[in-house]
């Protein structure tokens, strides 16, 4: 990784310069870029910063002739530290450090599809499931695409026409249906007032992820139409914390119309998060949006930092902390259900009650319908009645 330095020239008349390393040219000298002319550190400093941003994002800093795999990749997170979220570029690391650990000594020049083919199959032998190679080898496609063009490391992408193999295991979450019968289970487990209560009956009623769930704030929700706000997420990035942010794509920053049900238990828990402020005083927390989009959470009587932006989070703990989502996740697990169930459930009720499909997707947050039905849709008996009472009504009349 370039590092930028910054120095002073001249005596009478002194301007400061910023310089940093660009590199191993093809000819195996070492260039370093240089500027200078700028009456303060200050400036040299923040015009380096900016020409050094610049540099690594149209030029990969390693235009070496032998350039390893794992130098290659490294380098490459770098630049895409800079365009994705904090969670996609953990992804990314988890999938460049598979490839890492079986190519990386490889020179990079030097790669072959047979390689890439080769490192698909021993990665498939090791165990990991279909969906997970999938994940792994789009990203290297990508990484080496970017090699290719702009940087012109290689004149070809060794990885473009690889597939997983065929007989890779499809891992398959199973998500169940969680029936009235079962939601009244998990109420008596977490009833009202408990850190889990409002995230099941949010999750339950709405179909919202866990991550928009846990970011909801109050300001998002219009108790006089009963429209929540889908506009940010609160999620947990390994090696940094939690992290506020954008929902998962666009089509998740969305509105989403509640029943009567919720609305009154919002605005009962609403009464009782004052209670609880009130009860805690100036040892009840506040949870702040840093400028990084992390989150931080200070006692109320603590004052913020300059930039730090306050959200009243609708699921607390009574002192006013954010719901731990590992803890969530965990108490759902041990009671046999998925994290998703109760998105899959929303859907599949909603599905069985004649929910237009159009409808369904934009309240989940899909840009097609065919995310919606594929993933979300479970065939229960309901909705095979209903699909057979639809068909008696509109065919075969007469005919027997």
């Amino acid at each position: 990784m370039a590092k930028l330095s910054t120095r002073k020239r001249g005596k009478k008349n002194p301007t400061w310069y910023y310089s940093f390393d660009a590199g191993i040219m093809p000819d195996g000298k070492r260039k370093r870029i240089e500027k200078g002319g700028f009456a303060t550190e200050k400036e040299a400093r923040n015009a380096g910063t900016k020409a050094m941003a610049s540099f690594l994002k149209g030029n990969i800093a390693l235009i070496s002739k032998k350039i390893s795999v794992h130098d290659f990749l490294e380098e490459w997170l770098e630049r895409k530290s800079m365009e994705v979220r904090p969670m996609t570029l953990h992804h990314y690391r988890g999938n460049a450090k598979r490839i890492e650990r079986i190519l990386g000594d490889k020179q990079l020049q030097k790669l072959r599809p047979r390689d890439v083919d080769d490192t698909m199959r021993q990665l498939a032998k090791e165990g990991l499931s279909h969906g997970t190679l999938s994940v792994t080898l789009s990203t290297l496609k990508e990484a080496l695409s970017y090699a290719v063009y702009p940087a012109e490391l290689i004149s070809a992408n060794p990885a473009q026409n690889i597939k997983v193999p065929r007989n890779t295991p499809r891992k398959i979450v199973a998500r169940h249906v969680i029936r009235e019968a079962r939601l009244s289970e998990l109420l008596d487990d977490f009833p009202f007032g408990h850190p889990l209560h409002m995230p099941i009956m949010i999750a339950y009623h709405t179909g919202m992820r866990i991550g928009e769930i846990l970011g909801l704030a109050w300001d998002c929700i219009d108790m006089e139409t009963g429209v929540v706000s889908v506009k940010r997420q609160l999620t947990y990035v390994p090696e940094t914390g939690y992290m506020f942010g954008l929902p998962k794509t666009q089509s998740s920053i969305r509105d989403i119309k509640i029943g009567a049900g919720l609305l009154s238990l919002l605005r009962r828990w609403k009464s009782q998060q004052a209670a609880n402020e009130v009860k805690h005083g100036g040892a009840y927390f506040y949870a702040y949006e840093a400028k990084d989009g992390g989150l931080w959470q200070m006692h109320k009587q603590i004052q913020p930092e300059k930039g730090m932006t306050h959200h009243a989070l609708v699921c607390t703990n009574e002192n006013g902390k954010t719901v731990c989502r590992n803890t969530f996740v965990y108490q759902l697990h041990i009671r046999g259900i998925n994290s998703h169930s109760f998105r899959h459930t929303h859907a599949t009720v909603c599905a069985e009650n004649g929910a237009p499909p159009k409808g369904l997707a934009g309240r989940l947050g899909h840009s097609t319908t065919n995310i919606t039905e594929n993933l979300y849709t479970h065939e229960t008996e309901e909705i095979q009645k209903s699909t057979l009472e639809a068909f008696e009504r509109n065919t075969g009349k007469g005919v027997l």
